[in-house]
């Protein structure tokens, strides 16, 4: 990873770009020969960024079993596209754990279920016969409570029980009477032992006549009344849940019952995909690991899934530069691995949160490609240039034809046939000019010089000890920093 600051270059008219930094052209000739005329050219210069990084995809996931069997199918080819949601490959069931099978049997279960929590017409039925059983349940237990502390018999039947008993009292009285009366008779007497017959009698009637009175006049015992009370507030409790269950479904909101239903099927569904492989995305089918009949574990990568609708490369930029960087920058973009091969972007992402390397900050700023070039593969190294400024436009002087003296720079231009001085300050040398700035003009003709001899002065040296960024020939000439192309 790298990143540099730098300018580029537009020519107006044909340039070919080698870039060297310079401080000026200050050298001090003792002698100049003439070498001729150039023409002043004019470029459009913008500040830029350089940096490289990885190109990146929107999603790349490697999918991996998630449990162990034979590979039954592979739906899929390499540079297949592939939907959310689609089946790349599957398992044969039968060599998968038993867990596995047996929740392919639960699935269907679960799945009939949640049909029937859906299906409110049944539902509703069903929980109307709930709801009628629990009331009749509740009306039975309540007629029950209707007799604690009250008599088992009606006041008037009650009344007629009474009147039974006293008629039952008088016989039993009368005849117990007739008896007495015979009390000094043998008991052979035959009228003694009819006497006794008619008491007996009317003993056993007095006391089924008291007996029936008694129990119609009673009430239920202690342990009969907790026992009606319990079974009545049971039931009433049965009979409103079954009528809240019936107004849900009744008024469309059985919500409860299918969302457990749906949470039994999600469970059983999670358990049956582990036999598949299921695209996560929608994406292009970048490399496959599984074929058909391979015996697999959980864990084995089966293939990997690439969404390339989006490329982006992560490059560092260091805390110099960073203030200069926006979002909605410009870039331009080139692959080591395709000679060639560019494209542009911009940047959508600035991290404001910096990390130190080395005593340098470095801030993470993404750019995004304008466009998914198929060409352009996954994780290779891009150079990527960003657009900090402005285009602006520069002139440009052939090198030679600049000149210095105690006034400054200068160069001679040439105007209809006679020669004038134009005082300008040089800057950058690409390849054999030179950017200047002065009173000049696209198309003005300057008088180019070639030194005859020189001296070189520390103090106005450029970079690397060229003087004013030029090499001084052995020759005595002034020539552009070798390895460039030929000048425009």
């Amino acid at each position: 990873m790298y990143q540099k600051k730098h300018f580029k270059l537009t020519m107006i008219v044909p340039i070919i770009l080698s870039v060297m930094m310079i401080t000026g052209c200050s050298a001090q000739n003792k002698a100049s020969a003439d070498a001729g005329t150039g023409v002043v050219t004019e470029t459009t210069m913008t500040d830029t960024v350089e940096s490289s990084g990885s190109v990146s995809a929107k999603q790349l996931a490697v999918i991996a079993w998630e449990t162990s069997g034979t590979v039954q199918e592979v739906n899929v080819a390499t540079n297949d596209k592939a939907s959310d949601g689609d089946i790349l490959m599957k398992l044969n069931s039968t060599t998968a754990p038993a867990d596995v099978i047996q929740a392919i049997s639960t699935l269907i279960t679960a799945q009939q279920n949640l049909t029937n929590a859906k299906e409110s017409d049944t539902s509703l039925a069903e929980a109307e016969v709930a709801l009628n059983t629990a009331k009749d349940a509740y009306y039975k237990a309540l007629g029950q409570s209707y007799t604690l502390g009250k008599t088992v018999g009606s006041e008037d039947y009650n009344a007629i029980l009474r009147v039974n008993v006293i008629n039952a009292q008088a016989d039993y009285d009368k005849a117990k009477d007739n008896y007495d009366g015979y009390s000094e008779a043998a008991d052979s007497d035959t009228r003694k032992a009819e006497a006794r017959a008619s008491l007996a009698q009317a003993t056993l009637d007095l006391k089924k006549a008291t007996s029936i009175y008694n129990y119609y006049t009673s009430t239920p015992n202690a342990m009969d009344s907790a026992e009606i009370i319990g079974n009545l507030n049971l039931a009433k409790a049965q009979m409103d849940d079954a009528q809240r269950a019936y107004d849900l479904i009744k008024n469309g909101d059985n919500s409860d019952a299918i969302a457990s239903a749906q949470a039994a099927v999600d469970a059983a569904q999670a358990t049956v995909n582990k036999l598949s492989i299921i695209a996560p995305f929608d994406g292009e089918v970048a490399v496959i690991y599984s074929q058909v009949g391979d015996v697999v574990s959980a864990g084995t990568e089966a293939l990997a899934l690439v969404d390339r609708s989006k490329l982006y490369v992560d490059v560092q930029v260091d805390e110099t530069s960073i203030a200069n960087v926006k979002v909605g920058n410009t870039a331009d973009i080139t692959f080591d691995a395709h000679n060639g091969l560019a494209a542009t972007g911009k940047v959508t992402m600035i991290d404001p949160i910096g990390s130190s390397t080395s005593g340098v900050v470095n801030y993470t700023v993404r750019v995004e490609l304008d466009k998914s070039d198929p060409q352009v593969l996954i994780g290779a190294t891009a150079t990527v240039v960003i657009n900090i400024g402005e285009p602006q436009s520069v002139l440009f002087v052939p090198v030679t034809a600049v000149l210095s003296d105690a006034q400054g720079e200068y160069v001679m231009r040439v105007k209809n046939g006679l020669s004038e001085r134009v005082s300008v300050i040089s800057g950058q040398i690409v390849d054999q000019t030179v950017i200047v700035v002065g009173d000049l003009h696209k198309g003005d003709v300057v008088q180019l010089f070639t030194s005859t001899s020189s001296t070189t002065s520390e103090e106005n040296a450029g970079p690397g000890g060229m003087e004013g960024g030029m090499i001084i020939s052995s020759e005595g000439g002034a020539a552009a920093p070798a390895g460039g192309p030929p000048a425009p």
